[in-house]
């Protein structure tokens, strides 16, 4: 039996429980009379989700009921659910979770940016859900040659790959691994396939790259991994560097890769 096959009995217990834990004055209701339980009451939940009372009183006992994508998203919202609420509200129905919003606006935490510094000498950066690189310390600055002034994506992992001829003499085996890169990518711009600026970074690749445009249309997919692979340093000697990508919760769809020179 797979997974997602069918709702778990908690999902009533915790459908319950966020409801009790939720005022009137929360939820924008007013207080009204004195109210036997605390909380919200079933039928201003199912008011707030767009759904039938009956269905809704149903779904907490555990009845047998399959509640859909949009009426989970409906009862996350009417629960005033967190992120983490809403994936854990997901599983207990058996369904996937859509992935957590991109924040344009992120910022990396200072934290992880003294954990970049600290890695010197070996080279890393955190790229974020449109492979841009948005951190970094001063070994991956002289590696991958960061920040390109005049470039359409100047921070652009992809962009960098594809459209930097000087990049491909970092690789031996450039090829596979830009086949490798391309597969990853799409498994993450697939889960954000209705984000204007994704879209506009997948036009402005295959626009710019006829190998970007080739592998796009072999359609593998992968998912992150660790690995091992040969770089051409600044000062023209190769060294060997085993990569590990890490996904970074603050930051969805963002990780932070880390070389580490093998000696």
């Amino acid at each position: 039996m797979s997974a997602f096959d069918s709702p778990s009995p908690s999902l009533g217990e915790f459908l319950r429980a966020k409801r009790a834990d939720i005022t009137p004055e929360m939820a924008g209701l007013p207080p009204g009379r004195r109210r036997r339980t605390p909380g919200l009451r079933r039928e201003e939940v199912a008011s707030r989700a767009s759904m039938g009372s009956a269905w809704y009183t149903a779904l907490e006992q555990g009845r047998d009921v399959q509640p859909s994508d949009q009426a989970l998203a409906c009862l996350s919202r009417a629960l005033l659910m967190n992120e983490t609420e809403r994936e854990h509200l997901y599983a207990l129905a058996g369904r996937p979770a859509p992935p957590r919003a991109i924040d344009n606006g992120s910022t990396v935490n200072p934290i992880l940016q003294r954990l970049l510094d600290r890695m010197e000498p070996d080279p890393a950066y955190v790229m974020d859900a449109y492979w841009e690189v948005i951190a970094w310390n001063g070994a991956a600055a002289a590696l991958f040659n960061i920040e390109r002034p005049g470039d359409k994506h100047p921070c652009n992992k992809l962009w960098w790959v594809f459209t930097q001829k000087r990049i491909e003499t970092h690789r031996a085996d450039w090829l596979k691994s830009a086949r490798t890169l391309v597969s990853i990518f799409r498994s993450q711009a697939t889960r954000y396939a209705d984000d204007p600026r994704m879209r506009r970074l997948i036009d402005d690749l295959l626009e710019a790259s006829d190998t970007f445009r080739e592998l796009w249309a072999e359609q593998g997919v992968l998912d992150l991994a660790s690995g091992r692979k040969a770089m051409r340093m600044p000062d023209g000697t190769s060294r060997e560097f085993d990569y590990l990508p890490l996904r970074i919760p603050d930051l969805p769809g963002a990780c932070l890769v880390v070389y580490l020179g093998v000696d």
